[in-house]
């Protein structure tokens, strides 16, 4: 029993600590009057190497395609993004930013970028590659349990 309250003592910490990120961020986008889902479009499509399909938004950050294509109108309609189809797939289309939205993206996402920066310059490499590695485990773990039931 003893080493199962250890365990969720630690589940609890964790599970606190990101709620608090949660939270963190979520204030950092009301504080830019913009939703959570909004902010995290701008930074999946900021960040990605190649333009996203909603498809791949809605797979590798987890939210509803609802949640997406709603952020996605607003930041078309606002001229931040453009949905550009893609040849011979009627279906898909990938999300750009426009010239304007680009900056208007960075703008709101630099202060956000630069904070991450600075804690995980904080860590040494190694600390940031085990953090990260345990971090993908530990939800591995948790959604291979969940939906093994």
């Amino acid at each position: 029993m003893e080493g199962s309250e250890k365990y969720q003592d630690y589940a609890v910490m964790l599970n606190q600590c990101d709620k608090e990120l949660d939270e963190m961020y979520h204030t950092y986008a009301m504080q830019r009057g913009i939703s959570d889902s909004t902010l995290w479009v701008l930074y999946a499509v900021y960040d990605a190497k190649d333009p996203l399909t909603q498809a791949e938004l809605c797979n590798g950050w987890f939210f509803s395609r609802q949640t997406i294509n709603t952020a996605l109108k607003s930041l078309e309609n606002q001229g931040i993004v453009t949905l550009v189809p893609i040849s011979g797939n009627r279906k898909s289309k990938q999300i750009v930013f426009t010239e304007e939205g680009k900056d208007t993206a960075l703008q709101i996402l630099q202060p956000l970028l630069d904070g991450e920066k600075r804690v995980y310059d904080g860590l040494s490499d190694e600390e940031n590659r085990i953090f990260a590695e345990l971090s993908r485990k530990r939800c591995a773990l948790l959604r291979e349990y969940l939906t093994a039931e």
